[in-house]
């Protein structure tokens, strides 16, 4: 008993102390307005004003609970890796710093100002505060292109795995049109090929430069949610076409495309979208035309 009364007797000890201690701060002093309490409906509402009379700020992206610290060591440990695997990536990005008079000249060209982004395409991503929506995302933007696929193959360059993976889907791809459309000829008796291909979702145009070397007489049309991302890649592949356009939404004509593509894009969209996107591409492929998907394996996003 004797040891139990004591062990209270510390505790309202620090209890004292601690109240002897606390200073309410203005906000704590500050009234809150009564009346915009009284027009609101639930407790939620409530709080939010309550919060904004006190200077609180309630909403806050998860990227911003990072410290700037642990964004660079997160964002260094991918340049790291990927210059050890030979990657060049500062002298890439330097390289497009350098063009920016060129890059500006073609983001004015192909940005439609009328494009509505949707909520998911303006949070942060990919460790970039602004997203898709940013030069500093572009100017890396080849050199991360490059990294991807290096967690999928162990002691080889980054050249080899990239051919590796995207070679492999280029040859399906390409036999899989060979399956389905190889025994059709064209006019001139030849074996009837794609003429149009349509590649959704893609950024810096690499992906579809990739295709053309599956269908090199074909048309390519790369388009992307992002015009700083265009912006490179019709800087890198002026032989090909980039529209700023959503793939839940691209305005082309129906079954204007034989081939249609999606590389590493629904990953990165809601549940929502991706369907959306599906749909549009399946509305936008000719009868008879492949739709393709390219994506990563989850296991391995590293």
């Amino acid at each position: 008993a004797a040891v139990g009364a004591a062990a209270v007797g510390k505790r309202r000890k620090r209890t004292a102390a601690a109240a002897g201690g606390l200073k309410e701060t203005p906000a704590a002093l500050r009234a809150p307005d009564a009346a915009a309490i009284a027009g609101k409906r639930t407790s939620k509402e409530n709080v939010v004003v309550l919060a904004k009379e006190a200077g609180i700020k309630l909403e806050v992206r998860p990227w911003d609970f990072l410290s700037n610290v642990a964004k660079d060591a997160a964002r260094g440990w991918f340049v790291r890796r990927a210059e050890e695997r030979g990657i060049q990536w500062s002298e890439s990005v330097a390289g497009f710093g350098a063009r920016q008079g060129e890059l500006d000249g073609l983001f004015e060209e192909i940005r439609d100002p009328n494009l509505r982004y949707p909520d998911y395409y303006t949070l942060p991503f990919h460790g970039y505060d602004e997203g898709n929506l940013s030069w500093l995302a572009a100017h890396e933007l080849e050199a991360a292109t490059q990294s991807m696929c290096l967690g999928y193959y162990d002691g080889l360059s980054w050249q080899d795995a990239q051919e590796m993976y995207r070679g492999a889907a280029r040859d399906t791809i390409s036999e899989y049109w060979q399956s389905v459309r190889g025994h059709q000829q064209s006019e001139d008796g030849a074996p009837h090929m794609p003429e149009a291909l349509l590649d959704l979702g893609c950024s810096g145009g690499f992906s579809t430069h990739e295709m053309s070397k599956a269908f090199p007489g074909a048309k390519m049309t790369g388009m992307d949610l992002s015009p700083y991302f265009l912006s490179v890649a019709q800087l890198t592949y002026p032989e090909h076409t980039f529209v700023h356009g959503m793939a839940e939404d691209t305005r082309m004509p129906d079954a204007s495309f034989d081939v249609v593509t999606l590389n590493f894009l629904l990953h990165e969209l809601p549940l929502a979208a991706s369907r959306a996107a599906l749909r549009e591409a399946m509305r936008v492929l000719r009868p008879g035309g492949v739709l393709a998907v390219l994506d990563v394996d989850p296991r391995r996003l590293l």
